[in-house]
This record gives structure tokens, sequence and C-alpha cells, in this order.
């Protein structure tokens, strides 16, 4: 077998032609990068559960087509791909949540700036209509900001993504039976790897 061959089987199959995740990549293919990134303002998923979007990190044919590792691969998908997709899961939604707060600063901030250029282009006088909307527009982005930095999104999604890479990574080793994972409880220092990373807080 080639490493191209390799490469495929280890990207996962493609999208069957006509399937919703075939027609929602090739969508998103053809809009501007700004565009294909742009949080989607009304999307609250479930963590638990399987994704559309998501590919299999042992894809089911590399059973069959590495069988000297067949043991080794069906470690992740009956033991610790419920585990990865949550922390996956919970680093998009965080991701897009994140990015949804900036995308609401950002247009509150050009609306407030749009009524003050327009305040100055007609001159000083009493246009109230448009001084006091600015004001309180103003207030409340400002109380906002503050709200969303309590919030942390960022940092949450930061630490659900490291999570779940490092989940991978000591799956990686466990496969190349690297480090810790070239003796016999080999799974059972995975299993505690695993814990230890799920246990961790926040960023480290």
């Amino acid at each position: 077998m080639t490493d191209e061959q390799v490469g495929a089987d280890a990207a996962g199959p493609e999208p069957r032609p006509g399937s919703k995740q075939r027609r929602r990549w090739r969508g998103r293919a053809r809009w501007p990068a700004l565009i294909a990134r742009f949080p989607r303002l009304f999307w609250r998923p479930a963590e638990t559960g399987t994704w559309d979007s998501d590919w299999p990190v042992v894809p089911p044919q590399s059973l069959d087509n590495y069988p000297w590792l067949r043991a080794d691969l069906a470690v992740w998908p009956e033991q610790l791909e419920h585990r990865f997709r949550q922390l996956d899961h919970r680093a998009q939604i965080l991701q897009n949540r994140f990015w949804r707060q900036r995308v609401l600063l950002i247009g509150g901030g050009l609306l407030a700036t749009s009524l003050a250029t327009i305040q100055a282009a007609w001159g000083t006088g009493g246009h109230v209509w448009l001084a006091v909307p600015q004001a309180v527009l103003t207030g409340l982005l400002a109380g906002l900001a503050v709200l969303l930095r309590s919030r942390r999104a960022q940092y949450g999604y930061l630490s659900a993504r490291l999570k779940a890479e490092r989940i991978k990574s000591e799956f990686y080793l466990f496969l190349a039976r690297a480090g810790d994972y070239a003796h016999d409880d080999r799974e059972a220092r995975l299993s505690q790897a695993v814990d230890e990373i799920e246990a961790a807080e926040g960023i480290s």
C-alpha cells in the first residue's frame, strides 16, 4: 500500500454524493473565507451524539486494511471516540460562541460610530433622537463587553480543543507503542492518561 493510500485512509472517506455533508462542504467551498468562517447565530447543538460534520479518526475500513493493528485500532471506537467527540463538539460550540460575541461587538461598534458620524455631519443642534440611541447603545456595548469577558468563551474553546487533541496524541503514541505504551499494561496506561486529560483544569 502506498503512502498516498495510507493518507487517504487516515483522512477518512470522502462525503457521499448527494449527502447532506457533501452539499454543505461544496456550498461552503464556494464562499469567500470571511463568509465561510462567519459564526452561526442560532446554532446550539448538543455536545453528545454524532454530528454530520464529524470525520472519523479511525475509519472503519482501517480495521480490515491493517489487520496487525486491529486490536489496537479498535480501542479508539470502543473506549475513546465518545470522549474525544464530546470535547471536540464542545470546542466547536465555544469557538462559534466566541466568534458570535465578537461579531456582536463589532456590529454594535459600527452602528454607534455611524450614529455619531451622522450627528457630526448634521452639525450641532438638538438631534436628541440620534444622541439618545447612541448613548444607550454605547452603554450596552460596554456592559456587553464586560459580560462576555467574564464568560471566557475563548478560554473554554482553547481548553476543550487542547484536551481533544491531547487525547488523539495519546492514542497515536499508544499505536506506536512509544514511551509508556511500550509495556504490557498499555491500555490501562492509556485510560489513565485520558482520565487525567479530562480532569485537567484549563489550558496547560
